[in-house]
Parts: C-alpha cells; sequence; structure tokens
C-alpha cells in the first residue's frame, strides 16, 4: 500500500457509502484488510481515523452486512475473528463485540520501564 492514508480515506468514504454496489462494498473490506496487514506503519492520527471509520461500520453493522450478505456469505468466512469486517454478520448480532484497549509501546529506558500503567496515566506510584 503505496499511501496508507488515502487508503484509510477511501475505507472511510466506502463506509458511508452504504447505498453504493455490494460489490464496490466488499471491495472495502479487502481495502481494510490491506490496511490492516499495514497496521505497524500507521501513525497516531492514521490509528485513530481508521478507528473512527471502524466505529462508523460497526455502528452500521447490520445495514451493511445485510447489503452486502446480497453477494457474500459471511458464515462461511474463513477470516481470523480478529478481521471483524468479515464477520460484520456476527457483529450485526452482537456475537462479537468490541472495547477499547490501550496498547503500550515497548519503552526502553529500564528506569522507566519499572513504572507502572498508573504512574504512566497519572504521574503517580500505585500505592
Amino acid at each position: 500500500m503505496a499511501n496508507i492514508k488515502k487508503d484509510i480515506e477511501r475505507y472511510g468514504e466506502a463506509v458511508k457509502a452504504i447505498e453504493s454496489s455490494p460489490f464496490e462494498s466488499m471491495d472495502m473490506l479487502h481495502r481494510r484488510s490491506a490496511i490492516e496487514r499495514e497496521n505497524h506503519r500507521l501513525t497516531r492520527e492514521e490509528r485513530i481515523n481508521l478507528i473512527s471509520h471502524d466505529l462508523n461500520l460497526i455502528k452500521n453493522a447490520k445495514r451493511m452486512s445485510k447489503h452486502i450478505g446480497t453477494i457474500y456469505d459471511f458464515s462461511l468466512s474463513t477470516e481470523p475473528l480478529d478481521f471483524w469486517w468479515w464477520h460484520l454478520d456476527k457483529v450485526a448480532s452482537d456475537q462479537i463485540t468490541f472495547s477499547l484497549v490501550p496498547v503500550l509501546e515497548a519503552i526502553n529506558d529500564s528506569e522507566t520501564k519499572e513504572k507502572t500503567i498508573e504512574e504512566r496515566v497519572h504521574g503517580k506510584k500505585e500505592s
């Protein structure tokens, strides 16, 4: 993917275009998979934009799964559940739920490594 930022924008546009062709919506799922494979390269801003678009897709999972379901049988998906967009039917029926979990980047400084999450977030040591 030469321009991840542009691909994220296109993915977001496709998420909003529920009335587009179901084939175009299928392309959106493929695009999201390609972005996921490059996830390690995303900047903070790109991750935030991607999460925003993902939330829109999750919010509209029932409509989008019905729309794409006219040409694709989600129950036959062989993609892992980490690629949840290939399981929109399960998202729509609450068989797959989500939570926002922070990911702490690796820290090289041994002194800083010893700090707890509480210290990093609140600047104080846990009691």
